[in-house]
């Protein structure tokens, strides 16, 4: 609901207390009456949020939302991914350095389409555009561990020159290299979903055909797991 319906309903629902109790004092207490004046109350302040939603003004909002927010998380996503790139090279990660540059690409195509397609439209795909910018956060998350991992295994390579330790750092080192292959491998599976979904996205015709879209399950199934991630 919007910020100024929602601070109307708030303002409404108190004048309705307010007067619910003058009305009980008016009639000196006439349970009968009050009853069906607080019915009648409940009603009508419950109208507001109602057709609000019913008229589609709760999309609305969600779109504007979204709209405001476009900008800003293209921008700070892209310097993040900059910044990763740096420290995926650094580590010597090139698959994590090659990934930063494809979701770059991702990130601006998306950004294209947002610009061309949907800002500035009554209506607009909201369940596309936020659980694709789910998936793409996810993605910047699974990179950003994948800095941490990096420097997890050039922490164990230096101190892997004992030989009383060589079996532990080894068993470290392996556990650690999955870990990596694990983030870029999941990285590989949101990329495909998230070309896949844009490919049809570009082609539809009709914002009812959104949610029909076979690739969105698809985007939806990853944005909730990264969802359960906590990520």
């Amino acid at each position: 609901m919007g910020s100024e319906v929602r601070n109307t309903s708030v303002l409404a629902g108190i004048a309705s207390i307010v007067l619910l109790a003058i009305f009980f004092w008016w009639f000196r207490g006439d349970l009968i009456l009050t009853a069906a004046y607080a019915g009648v109350a409940l009603l009508a302040f419950l109208s507001v949020p109602i057709m609000y939603r019913l008229g589609g003004f709760t999309l609305a909002d969600e779109v504007l939302w979204l709209e405001s927010r476009e900008a800003e998380d293209h921008e700070s996503m892209l310097a993040r991914l900059v910044k990763l790139e740096k420290e995926l090279d650094d580590l010597g990660i090139e698959e994590g350095v090659e990934q930063t540059q494809t979701l770059t690409a991702i990130l601006n195509d998306y950004h294209a389409v947002v610009e061309t397609r949907f800002l500035g439209k009554k209506h607009s795909p909201v369940a596309y555009l936020s659980t694709a910018r789910r998936v793409q956060k996810h993605a910047i998350q699974n990179l950003t561990d994948a800095v941490a991992v990096g420097h997890s295994l050039a922490s164990i390579s230096r101190h892997g020159g004992r030989r009383d330790d060589d079996e532990r750092m080894r068993g470290l080192n392996d556990g650690q290299s999955d870990r990596l292959n694990n983030l870029l491998t999941e990285n590989r599976q949101l990329f495909e979903a998230l070309t896949d979904t844009a490919v049809e996205v570009a082609n539809i015709r009709s914002y009812s055909d959104y949610e029909r879209l076979d690739t969105m399950a698809r985007l939806v199934s990853l944005s909730e797991i990264a969802s359960r991630s906590g990520k």
